[in-house]
């Protein structure tokens, strides 16, 4: 897959594999909704026997409109995990365009001509809620800039429990810890990438020695809490347990970290890049009365953590 990174107004000069199929879209989660509209995208290349191409961004196009804090300025997927999961969906072409003021306001007709035109689309498609050039143009009226050199399918909105899936809905649940529901709106586990670095090993002295990941704060991350998750070492997934909090048993002004204590593991980690799946919360955050208290309740969560990947066995 090829990677292509774009700046309006286009060079004079710029060149493209042409004619692809193009499909258009932020695609912040790669969710099910956004596989739905890359995978008709895919069928349509493959009954022309042509590449797919994937017109998208390289930050979220709210921050041309609006100031973004927390939250809000962080994404679901980051741009290699994203662009990993459109590889595997047999993407060819990512043409990744800087989305600034100028790229926004051009007229509808002129990103037409300057961009989808230029890109050498035969065909479209991109979700029934896109917006291109100024930001209100629907897909409802991209034939008619179209001028008949290429064709325009709208993807329908896809349905799970009869709600849309949606980016939003997914950024809700997880906020809210709901990671079945999140697994369900993605199509796979919730996932982040990181390093592990040294920390503070008070799990070591606890008896639950942990890997501080560290990673890249416009991850979004799930709240505050306990969790059961795999983590990936060498291609090789191993089962834990991690908390994502501020250690508040050992004080209250503590940055946020995540720690992942993985079972029967005993290996020098540091330094090593790990990607994190997060597969259940157990609990809130507490803060403990003392280390005892402390110890008592992870060991708690380990006998559930076990608990849990034994029944995945049964």
């Amino acid at each position: 897959m090829e990677i292509i990174k774009l700046a309006y107004p286009l060079e004079a000069e710029q060149q493209f594999p042409a004619p692809v199929v193009l499909a258009m879209g932020f695609f912040d989660g790669v969710h099910l909704g956004h596989q739905n509209v890359i995978n008709r995208a895919k069928e349509i290349a493959l009954e022309r026997q042509l590449p797919l191409a994937i017109l998208t961004y390289d930050h979220h196009p709210a921050l041309v409109y609006q100031k973004l804090t927390g939250d809000a300025a962080r994404y679901l997927t980051l741009y290699d995990a994203k662009y990993q999961l459109f590889k595997r969906l047999g993407v060819d072409y990512v043409y990744e365009v800087n989305y600034d003021y100028d790229f926004q306001a051009q007229a509808p007709q002129t990103f037409v001509d300057n961009f989808i035109v230029r890109m050498g689309a035969t065909v479209v498609v991109a979700g029934f809620d896109h917006t291109y050039g100024t930001k209100d143009a629907a897909m409802a009226n991209l034939g008619e800039y179209s001028h008949h050199r290429f064709t325009v399918e709208t993807v329908p909105a896809l349905l799970l429990d009869e709600k849309k899936v949606s980016s939003t809905r997914v950024r809700r649940n997880l906020s809210d810890g709901h990671l079945e529901t999140v697994r369900r709106l993605l199509g796979r586990s919730f996932e982040i990438n990181g390093t592990v670095v040294h920390g503070l090993a008070r799990g070591r002295t606890l008896g639950f020695p942990t890997a501080n990941v560290q990673y890249d704060d416009l991850q979004r991350m799930p709240p505050l809490g306990v969790y059961i998750v795999l983590m990936q070492i060498n291609h090789q997934w191993y089962p834990g347990m991690a908390s994502i909090g501020k250690n508040v048993t050992f004080g209250d002004q503590n940055p946020v970290t995540l720690e992942v204590n993985l079972l029967d593991f005993q290996r020098n980690l540091y330094g090593k890049r790990v990607q994190v799946q997060f597969l259940k919360k157990t609990r809130d955050e507490v803060k403990y009365q003392g280390e005892a208290a402390l110890i008592d309740q992870l060991n708690r969560d380990e006998q559930e953590t076990r608990n849990f990947f034994q029944s995945m066995e049964a």
